[in-house]
């Protein structure tokens, strides 16, 4: 089969969704030219399609030292990088699709997103700005034409937000992310056309206090049903969560506060009797997953803690021990998802600090067997008690959607580390593959209830 043909049956096959056949006739064409510049590039772009990222990089990169469209690579390698956790390469690739293209305002939405979380403050505020003025929405297509609805997602920049780039994929809506500064103005009337829901992404207490008020002041002017409303943020703390969830029949919620950097050393300092019992776990504040969380067994280790982080504010909170009689630490997190409590991952390992990346799973059949009978029926480990604890945590906190992580200790009190809607829901679950029936469960759950309330929505939107 002629070259061009090849690659016009691949192109077809990319289009439709057929990516093994796409690759087939890229590699065919690739073998009659193995320079080709369209026949590496589109193959590159079928193996992201099927998240096989590192073997994208290694057709994107020779194709920088040729002639071609050079934005293009830099966009699709930014791509890549960016899904699988390299935060700064796919920074670097995003700017130089900018120094070809410096006004795409979706791409400086991309590039102020890695500045945030990068934690280049500045940088992000200052492109936020040029991307706004450009253009007030990145707009995610719908997988169909016409989408049956339009959802306004509503984001702070370095607030923490809900991350929803596995949730929006493949939706039947068309996705409008609208960034919020709390210094300027909006045409509240273009956005209400964009928004038959609205959903709320400021998640973080600690890092988006300050956005939570105009978000709410915002979404109320919008008119339309809001999916976790601002105001019921600002209650998901870990310091006020901890405190609402400790008289729930069935829970064990280590007792959690906040300290400000000089108010705990100088507690420290003075041996107070007001510094919580030793042992205790220590993290600052507006962080999440296992950096900079330890375990402190005296106040010298929690003294040597702080002397190794800038100044800021610190949660302490007490040690809950829920080893199991094996020997083994399990960690379970569940999304609420409207009405529905979900499975999202059990993690196993022999040390308290369990984080589902950082154990040793991947080689051992047994871990994988447990974790896969959980997602397949929960409730088999959560009785009856257990998940009326999980139901009155609903009830409490009451946002429309958010994850927990817990536990049950030796008595089967569900132990609450963590419930907020920061977590994350994702696909990348190449070494994990069973997980992926559970982890759509949690997208569909997400995309029916913002269908749900859309249809409640006096907006006309589309």
């Amino acid at each position: 089969m002629p070259i061009e043909q090849l690659l016009s049956a691949a192109s077809s096959d990319h289009q439709e969704g057929r990516f093994e056949r796409a690759e087939g006739h890229y590699r065919e064409a690739l073998s009659l030219d193995p320079h080709h510049w369209n026949a590496s590039f589109g193959l590159a772009q079928v193996l992201i399609r099927q998240k096989r990222f590192d073997e994208a990089i290694r057709w994107l990169n020779p194709l920088l030292g040729r002639p071609g469209d050079h934005a293009a690579v830099h966009r699709q390698l930014g791509l890549a990088h960016a899904c699988v956790g390299r935060r700064q390469n796919a920074l670097d690739h995003f700017k130089r699709v900018l120094e070809h293209e410096p006004d795409d305002a979706a791409i400086l939405h991309v590039v102020a997103n890695f500045q945030q979380a990068l934690g280049l403050a500045r940088e992000a505020d200052a492109t936020y700005r040029r991307a706004i003025q450009l253009k007030p929405l990145v707009t995610v297509p719908a997988a169909v034409m016409p989408p049956d609805f339009r959802a306004l997602f509503i984001f702070g920049p370095s607030a923490g937000n809900t991350p929803i780039e596995y949730l929006i994929e493949h939706a039947r809506f068309e996705s409008n992310i609208f960034t919020l500064l709390q210094d300027m103005d909006y045409d509240v009337d273009r956005l209400r056309s964009y928004a038959n829901v609205v959903v709320n992404l400021i998640s973080d207490v600690d890092r988006g206090q300050a956005f939570l008020a105009p978000a709410q002041t915002l979404a109320e002017r919008i008119g339309a049903p809001v999916i976790n409303l601002p105001h019921l943020i600002a209650g998901t703390g870990r310091e006020s969560i901890a405190q609402r969830l400790a008289p729930l029949a069935g829970c064990r919620v280590p007792q959690t506060q906040l300290y400000r950097s000089a108010d705990l050393r100088a507690l420290l300092n003075s041996a107070s009797p007001d510094l919580p019992a030793f042992p205790l776990l220590v993290r600052p504040a507006g962080t999440h997953g296992g950096d900079n969380f330890e375990k402190m067994e005296n106040p010298a280790q929690l003294q040597a803690f702080l002397s190794g982080h800038e100044p800021g504010s610190y949660y302490l909170s007490a040690f809950v021990d829920y080893q199991a009689e094996d020997g083994y630490f399990r960690k379970y997190r569940f999304f609420y998802v409207g009405d529905e409590i979900l499975p999202y991952h059990l993690a196993i390992d022999d040390q308290w600090k369990v984080h589902h990346v950082s154990t040793s799973m991947a080689t051992h059949t047994w871990m994988q067997d447990e974790e896969r009978a959980f997602l397949d029926d929960p409730w088999q480990a959560f009785g009856e008690a257990q998940q009326a604890a999980l139901r009155a945590i609903r009830e409490t906190i009451g946002l429309d959607y958010f994850g927990i992580d817990c536990a049950l200790d030796r008595d089967g009190a569900v132990v609450v580390f963590e419930a907020n809607a920061s977590m994350l829901v994702h696909g990348r679950n190449q070494q994990f593959p069973y997980k992926t029936v559970a982890v759509e469960r949690i997208r569909h759950a997400f995309q029916g209830l913002l269908a749900q309330r859309a249809q409640q929505s006096d907006n006309p939107g589309i």
